[in-house]
């Protein structure tokens, strides 16, 4: 049986499962929730999330033999966003770990709490000062996502807010956190709070949120935001390799590290050629969410060279994206010599390409200097520039009569 997040009454009515809890899928048109993240605010319910609170003396020592990334690279109110690899140095999750005065409390989308509880005691080894206390039953997870996010968490926890940097928290209380991150590339801030407090807190950003566009968002726009700005997903690219670098994840891997689990494997695949690779790929021209699908064929010179991992329709390009992995003798981005073969049998042109897919609106906005809501400042740089160059553009006229 599912369990349920504290905002289940909220949203009971189009929940679905993942990862064991059942959380929100889609309120309302797709393409409405997707403006909303992409252009305004999105409200949504991350309660799904593993979260695991590791401390004690020996905490540094078990975790860093755990992942693939360097924990001590984390300081204080700093995440760091890695992966957990098995022995063969295949990717299990990936998995955030915020270091909370040496106290880390652990995030995982991909893995239940009981599967990541026992990977890291039996990762312990001869460490014993370490005490574990889950929080995915007792805490939820409220995102603010999107260009003005910050504006909107801003107006509930103050200044502060603005100068989080990109995977920087402020703890608010004892196990209460406000979280910068996020896996669309737009502003993301995720509050980590108890269950009883949960409602009030997103009764609260609804209410403020109105004036911002809020728009509440589930989990089926999420897949396709990752899919435009890729992501280790396991019913994704992970369905075809958990090869970090077949993947192209290799920089969540610190492989200069003296000690990690599936290290060993991983240093040996190095030394081999790689086979395969996964690449970005558009559709050249037309279609829609399902043209293609995952598991077409990617055909060259009438030869089967890949196939198709997760594809979908991107609003932001107006085009069909995909992600394909590729014999590596092919997997190049630019490359438009390719098609698709689709179950129908008809082939569609595709051009290969890097990722992330989208130029992400929040790249537009200084929150120093932007705003939403406030008329004496322009909302985005280039509202910004355009008044400057019309300025600029009339005193010229008028020194010129």
């Amino acid at each position: 049986m599912n369990a349920l997040t504290a905002l289940h009454t909220l949203h009971a009515k189009n929940v679905t499962s993942f990862n064991g809890i059942e959380v929100p899928d889609q309120y309302s048109d797709l393409d409405k929730e997707y403006k909303a993240l992409r252009h305004n605010v999105a409200l949504s319910d991350y309660s799904h999330y593993t979260k695991l609170k590791i401390e004690g003396d020996e905490a540094f020592d078990v975790l860093d033999i755990a992942v693939a990334g360097d924990v001590a690279e984390i300081r204080d109110e700093q995440t760091l966003y890695t992966v957990l690899l098995d022995e063969a140095g295949n990717i299990i999750s990936d998995v955030y770990i915020m270091n909370d005065d040496d106290t880390y409390i652990v995030l995982s989308e991909h893995i239940d709490d009981e599967t990541l509880l026992t990977l890291f005691k039996e990762r312990m080894g001869e460490f014993d000062d370490v005490e574990f206390t889950s929080l995915t039953h007792s805490h939820a997870i409220i995102a603010m996502e999107g260009p003005y996010s910050w504006e909107l968490a801003k107006e509930i926890y103050g200044m502060d807010v603005i100068g989080i940097p990109f995977l920087g928290f402020i703890a608010l209380e004892e196990d209460v956190f406000l979280l910068r991150a996020g896996k669309h590339g737009e502003f993301s801030y995720k509050v980590i709070l108890p269950n009883e407090e949960a409602e009030a807190l997103w009764n609260e950003i609804e209410e403020k949120g109105e004036r911002y566009e809020l728009v509440k968002a589930g989990l089926a726009l999420h897949k396709l935001t990752r899919l435009e700005n890729p992501y280790f997903s396991p019913s994704g690219n992970g369905s075809v390799s958990r090869d970090p670098r077949e993947l192209q994840l290799q920089w969540m891997v610190r492989y200069d590290k003296d000690e990690f689990y599936g290290r060993e494997k991983l240093l040996e695949k190095r030394e081999q050629n790689l086979a395969k690779k996964v690449v970005g790929v558009v559709l050249e021209q037309g279609g829609d969410a399902h043209t293609i699908n995952s598991g077409d064929a990617v055909i060259y010179n009438g030869e089967t060279i890949g196939k198709i991992v997760s594809c979908g329709y991107s609003p932001s390009l107006n085009k069909v994206i995909a992600q394909a992995i590729l014999d590596n003798t092919y997997a190049y981005a630019g490359i438009d010599a390719y098609t698709v073969k689709s179950s129908d049998g008809t082939e569609h042109k595709i051009k290969t390409t890097a990722t992330p897919f989208v130029n992400n609106h929040s790249m537009l906005i200084n929150p120093n200097e932007n705003s939403f809501v406030n008329p004496d400042k322009f909302r985005n740089m280039i509202e910004q520039l355009e008044a400057q160059q019309a300025q600029k553009l009339a005193e010229e006229e008028k020194a010129s009569a």
